[in-house]
């Protein structure tokens, strides 16, 4: 494994990742939703060597309509109420055409919560008033720890940390990760105080703690994979595979701010 060739174009996601977020709330808002419909493309392709599908129009229409719902303004009940017709017309959709079968239904409505539940989350803090400190906190302090965690595993790894599901990663790895992402908690403090004042200790945790869920979130991903007898979701980013290669974490990351 060539550490630079996969960190160079990692800094690369990242410095288009924060242009996206900062150039304007409606580019934000989209950027989330494409990487949303590029999600259902790529989980619906790793799961055609098993009974289970993905309905990708139906998803692309409730992440058109949180978009919508997102840049218009809406609050947390119509995103409740789009989210609970996604999975009314998934089980309407079963019952019109029982041929797809109970396969159906099920991958669906595990999709409709994981990832796309996700995405809806990070779509809608992106047209909040909070999308700063939200998106900064989630997306530095999670894609720290995978950085540094590679880093840490590859120089110092030598426990397994769950070799069934990802066999590269390690706990030494892990406890670097979230030992930088801390760092990256305080470095995100001095970097948003001009902004959004957040103060140090708060911010470190919660880095530490999305950066936690955050690597439990790429260990959920990788479990899909195995399942499915696939390496990656795509082949979109050389070294990283596809979007979701990369959003695994940083998805449960933004929830983990969410509720805090």
């Amino acid at each position: 494994m060539n550490i630079r060739k996969r960190l160079l174009p990692a800094a690369l996601i990242v410095i288009v990742t924060v242009g996206c977020i900062l150039l304007s709330r409606p580019t934000r808002v989209l950027f989330f939703a494409v990487l949303s419909v590029i999600s259902a493309y790529e989980l619906d392709n790793v799961l055609t060597s098993t009974p289970y599908s993905i309905d990708k129009p139906t998803f692309v229409g409730v992440t058109a309509a949180m978009t919508c719902m997102s840049l218009l303004g809406g609050g947390a009940v119509w995103f409740i109420a789009l989210y609970a017709l996604g999975a009314f017309w998934i089980m309407l959709h079963a019952i019109l055409k029982p041929a797809l079968g109970g396969q159906y239904v099920i991958s669906n409505l595990f999709a409709l919560v994981w990832p796309f539940g996700f995405y809806a989350i990070a779509i809608a803090a992106a047209g909040s008033e909070l999308w700063l400190q939200t998106l900064a906190i989630a997306i530095l302090g999670a894609w720290a720890c995978d950085c540094m965690a590679l880093i840490g595993g590859k120089y110092l790894g030598k426990r397994k940390l769950c070799p069934a599901v990802s066999p590269n990663k390690t706990w030494e790895g892990a406890v670097v990760g979230g030992a930088c992402s801390i760092i990256a908690g305080f470095l995100i403090s001095l970097i948003l105080k001009p902004f959004a004042p957040i103060p140090a200790l708060p911010c470190m945790l919660i880095t530490l703690i999305a950066s936690t869920f955050g690597q439990i979130g790429d260990l959920a991903a990788s479990l899909i994979k195995r399942m499915a007898g696939a390496k990656d979701y795509g082949h979109l980013m050389p070294e990283h595979g596809g979007i979701m290669d990369k959003m695994d974490s940083m998805l449960f990351a933004v929830y983990i701010y969410t509720i805090l």
